[in-house]
C-alpha cells in the first residue's frame, strides 16, 4: 500500500470473517448480475488479543498440565509470529501485536467449610490470576506480573519463545487445588468481578481486543449457587458423599444459561464475534460427535459415555467418560451445553487424548479465524476510470449525537440509510454540488427507547495515474478501495484516510453497503447460497473452500495467474 504522505493517515479496514451471510436488504438490486450486500468493517489498528486460561489444579491434573504447557506455546508462537505463506511471501494472517495471557485455577473455595482437599476454604483463588512460578519448571523468573503481556513497549526484547516459556512457568499450577471445581464461576470472577473491583486482574481486559476463554479440566463444572453453600458442608450426611454431590444435587448448581449470559456480556451485541471459547475437557476422544465447534455438537449429549451416572462399583464416584493413559475424566455435559450456546465461537476437544496437538491447533485456528482480515473475500464493483467502488460506508454512532459537521458542505436534503444509493446531492454555500465527509442519515432504534445516529462516510476522490488510481486528492479525507492488482497485500482492500485521527469515531461501528456482481459458478469458492463466500479472480478456480489457485499453474513471478 502506498503511503498518503503527511496529510492523510491511511488505516486498513478489517472484515471480520465470522459475520456469516451478508444482509440483503438493499432495494436497488439488478436481478441476475448484481446483489445488494452489507459487510461490517472496522478500522484495523493494533491487533489485540486477551486470553484467560483456566487450569484445573485438583489432584488428578498432573499429566494434563504437562500436556498443556507442552503444546500451548505453539498457540503463542503462531499468534505472535505467524507462518509465512510460501506463495505470497507474507504471513498467513496478521501478527498479534498486543497479547495478554492470564492463568487462573478452578479453585473457588468451599464457602468457609473445611474440606480436606481445599486448603483455602473461603474463596480459594477467587479467579485471580496465578503468577507464581512453578518450582518444577527450570529457568523461570523469580517473580512475574499478574499476567503476561507483550505489546509495542516490550516486543523488541520479549519474543514469542520467551513468552511461551513464561506461560509454562505460571501455568504449571500443581495439584493441591480444591476438589470442588467451580470452573465457570472462576472464569466469571476473573473476567467480571475481579477487574471491576480492582481486587486483581485489573487492566487485563481491553474493549477492542479479541477475547479467548480457555478451560482445561477433567471434571464437570460445579459452580455452586451462593444460596446453597450447604453443598460444601461435610457434616451433611443427608446430602450424600462430597464427591458426587454436584451430580446428585444439581439444583444447588448455577444454571449454564446464567454463565452464557455473563460471558456474552463481556462484549457488546455487535462484538459477539470477538469472543472465543476453547474447552479441553472430558469428552470421549473416540466420539467425533463431541469434538469440534459448538454448532456441531448437537448429538454429543446423547453419546453413551456422556451420560452422568454413579459408578455401581464405587458409589462415591461417577462413571468416567474417558479413561486413558492420561488418566480419567468425567462427563462435561455443562461444558458441551455452553459450547452449543456459543455455536461456532466455541471449540471442544478431549483432555483424554495423549497428543494435544489437534486440541491446541483447534483453539489457535479459531482465534486466527476471528482476527480482523484486511482482505475482502471478493472484489467489489470498481470503476477504474472514475476510481470509485459501487459501495457506501455507513457509520453508526454510539448515541444520537449529530454527525460531525463539514463546513465546506452544509446544505443536505434529509436522507435515510435505505436511500444511500440514490441520494439527492448536497450543496455548498454557493449552491454548488458537494459531498460532506459525513452526511446525516437520521436515527435508528437499537433497542426500546435507545436511538443511534447513522452517517454516510464520503468516498475519497481519486484520479487515474500510470499505476491505476492515484492517492486521494489533496484534502480528500474519506475511504477508498484498492483492487487486488493495486494492493501491496495482493487482495482487495478498503482503506480509511483521515487527517491525523480516526475516520470512524471511537465506539462507532461501520458497514460497507455494496452493489456486488454475483460470482460466476465456476469461480465460487464457498456455498452458493452465501454471497460472502470467496469469489476466485479471473484465471483461477476453487481448489478447496476459501482457497483459489491458477487454472494453468504455475503463477508468474508477480504472483498473478497466467491467462487461460
Amino acid at each position: 500500500m502506498r503511503a498518503l504522505g503527511r496529510v492523510l493517515v491511511p488505516v486498513l479496514a478489517g472484515l471480520f470473517a465470522t459475520l456469516g451471510c451478508f444482509d440483503r436488504d438493499l432495494t436497488d438490486i439488478v436481478p441476475v448480475t448484481t446483489t445488494g450486500v452489507t459487510i461490517r468493517v472496522e478500522q484495523v489498528g493494533v491487533i489485540r488479543v486477551d486470553i484467560v486460561v483456566l487450569v484445573d489444579n485438583s489432584g488428578s491434573m498432573s499429566q494434563e498440565q504437562a500436556a498443556l504447557t507442552q503444546r500451548f506455546p505453539e498457540l503463542i508462537r503462531e499468534l505472535i509470529d505467524p507462518e509465512i505463506n510460501p506463495e505470497t511471501g507474507r504471513p498467513f494472517h496478521p501478527p498479534v501485536e498486543d497479547l495478554n495471557i492470564g492463568v487462573i485455577s478452578s479453585d473457588m473455595g468451599t464457602a468457609g467449610y473445611r474440606v480436606s482437599t481445599c486448603a483455602i476454604s473461603d474463596v480459594g483463588d477467587n479467579g485471580c490470576f496465578r503468577s507464581t512460578p512453578s518450582p518444577a519448571v527450570l529457568d523461570c523468573e523469580a517473580t512475574y506480573p499478574a499476567f503476561l503481556s507483550r505489546n509495542e513497549t516490550n516486543a523488541a526484547i520479549y519474543d514469542a519463545d520467551t513468552m511461551a516459556h513464561d506461560f509454562t512457568c505460571i501455568a504449571t499450577l500443581g495439584t493441591q487445588g480444591c476438589g470442588f471445581e467451580q470452573q465457570f464461576k472462576a472464569m466469571r470472577a476473573a473476567t467480571t468481578t475481579d477487574p471491576e473491583t480492582g481486587i486483581c486482574n485489573r487492566g487485563f481486559l481491553r474493549p477492542d481486543a479479541l477475547l479467548a476463554l480457555v478451560w482445561v479440566t477433567d471434571e464437570e463444572d460445579c459452580s455452586v449457587r451462593p444460596d446453597h453453600n450447604e453443598m460444601f458442608d461435610p457434616s451433611r450426611d443427608d446430602l450424600g458423599h462430597l464427591n458426587i454431590r454436584c451430580f446428585t444435587h444439581s439444583e444447588f448448581v448455577e444454571s449454564v444459561e446464567d454463565y452464557v449470559n455473563a460471558f456474552r456480556a463481556l462484549k457488546g451485541p455487535l462484538d459477539q464475534d470477538k469472543i472465543v471459547l476453547g474447552m479441553i475437557v472430558g469428552v470421549p476422544p473416540e466420539a467425533p460427535a463431541c469434538i469440534g465447534t459448538g454448532d456441531r455438537l448437537e448429538s454429543c449429549l446423547g453419546v453413551p459415555a456422556m451420560t452422568a451416572a454413579i459408578d455401581p462399583t464405587d458409589p462415591t464416584s461417577l462413571i468416567p467418560s474417558c479413561n486413558t493413559s492420561m488418566g480419567q475424566a468425567f462427563p462435561p455435559r455443562r461444558f458441551v451445553q455452553m459450547a452449543q450456546s456459543f455455536g461456532s465461537s466455541a471449540i471442544v476437544d478431549s483432555i483424554c487424548k495423549t497428543d494435544w496437538t489437534a486440541a491446541i491447533k483447534g483453539i489457535t485456528d479459531k482465534l486466527v479465524e476471528r482476527l480482523p482480515s484486511t482482505c475482502f473475500p471478493r472484489a467489489l464493483n470498481f470503476d477504474a476510470a472514475a476510481c470509485t467502488a459501487d459501495c457506501k460506508v455507513i457509520e453508526t454512532l454510539n448515541n444520537d449525537r449529530l454527525c460531525e459537521a463539514d463546513a465546506t458542505c452544509t446544505n443536505c436534503p434529509e436522507a435515510t440509510v435505505d436511500e444511500v444509493h440514490n441520494l439527492a446531492p448536497c450543496t455548498d454555500a454557493g449552491g454548488n454540488p458537494c459531498e460532506p465527509l459525513k452526511r446525516d442519515l437520521g436515527l435508528i432504534e437499537e433497542s426500546e427507547g435507545v436511538f443511534l445516529r447513522q452517517c454516510l462516510v464520503r468516498q475519497a476522490t481519486r484520479v487515474p495515474d500510470a499505476d491505476g488510481c492515484g492517492l486521494p486528492v489533496s484534502g480528500g479525507e474519506g475511504w477508498y478501495y484498492q483492487p487486488r492488482e493495486e494492493s501491496a497485500e495482493g487482495c482487495p482492500q478498503v482503506i480509511f484516510g483521515s487527517e491525523g485521527g480516526s475516520l470512524i469515531e471511537d465506539g462507532s461501528t461501520a458497514e460497507l453497503r455494496c452493489l456486488a456482481e454475483l460470482c460466476p459458478q465456476d469461480r465460487l469458492c464457498g456455498p452458493a447460497a452465501d454471497p460472502s463466500a470467496m469469489c476466485c479472480p479471473e484465471n483461477e478456480v476453487c481448489v478447496s473452500t476459501g482457497m483459489c489457485d491458477c487454472v494453468h499453474p504455475p503463477r508468474g513471478v508477480d504472483g498473478v495467474c497466467p491467462e487461460a
